[in-house]
């Protein structure tokens, strides 16, 4: 397993390093508005940076489903499936590695936040305020304590990486479908975000129907309670459709 997302870090570096070199570039340009003081300016980095933070979450989903269709689409992945490993592990390795990425681009989202947050109170000469007050301020305002907090953080990240783990997954059946099943089609590219449409719409129905736990949910925790059924429903998804990428990449791909 190790050496396999060894293999899928190195894959995947070039198009990570060209994202994180945008970043700096517009980290740079904020810092240069900083330091001339031109708030407009200013104002509108932040609203790049911003933008760039939710964007972060669909480039990496991006970038895990397009590696994935171009090992089929060139055939490299045909090597892997010569290496003693099973598909599964395969399988695994590249969600792994999804995960790893995300949460390497939030890290780095959240340091560069912190840091942006104090410039930013600094640049109005705000005395000894720093982002820890800010943070106390948010925390009275809600009437929550620290741990509190830490622990719906830790609610919301694990949410988060299963429902993003659900997607990347129908990403990976919608494209071995295509692949596999429908291998002497044309525009198999189309064919498989035809089918991931249709999962997601199925996906979508099927959450609907499912009991509400909290219908007014007032608190961040009591949300992550109200969508528990879907966090379950999401856990055996994920579980149906590996199993499901991995039955036809061992039975139906031609080798």
């Amino acid at each position: 397993m190790l050496k396999l997302l060894k293999y899928e870090i190195r894959k995947n570096i070039a198009p990570l390093m060209l994202f994180f070199l945008a970043l700096a570039l517009l980290e740079g340009y904020f810092l240069i508005c900083y330091s001339n003081r031109d708030y407009e300016a200013i104002d509108l980095a932040i609203v790049l940076l911003v933008f760039a933070t939710f964007l972060s979450f669909f480039i990496v989903f991006a970038l895990a489903i397009s590696s994935y269709s171009r090992e089929l689409k060139n055939k490299t992945i045909y090597l892997i499936f010569m290496t003693p490993n099973s598909t599964i592990s395969i399988i695994l390795s590249k969600l792994i590695h999804a995960i790893l990425t995300a949460f390497v681009v939030a890290c780095v989202f959240a340091i560069i936040g912190i840091w942006d947050i104090n410039l930013y109170i600094d640049l109005f000469d705000a005395g000894q305020i720093s982002a820890k007050d800010v943070l106390d301020v948010v925390l009275a305002s809600f009437n929550t304590s620290i741990s509190s907090l830490i622990l719906t953080t830790i609610f919301t990240v694990i949410s988060v990486v299963i429902v993003f783990l659900t997607y990347v997954v129908m990403g990976y059946l919608s494209i071995t479908i295509s692949a596999t099943l429908l291998s002497n089609s044309k525009a198999k590219g189309l064919l498989s975000l035809t089918i991931f449409i249709v999962f997601v719409i199925v996906y979508a129905l099927i959450v609907n129907m499912l009991p509400k736990l909290s219908t007014y949910p007032e608190t961040v925790l009591e949300y992550l309670y109200s969508i528990l059924p879907q966090i379950i429903l999401s856990v055996i998804s994920i579980i149906l459709m590996i199993w499901g990428t991995s039955y036809l990449l061992d039975k139906k791909i031609s080798l």
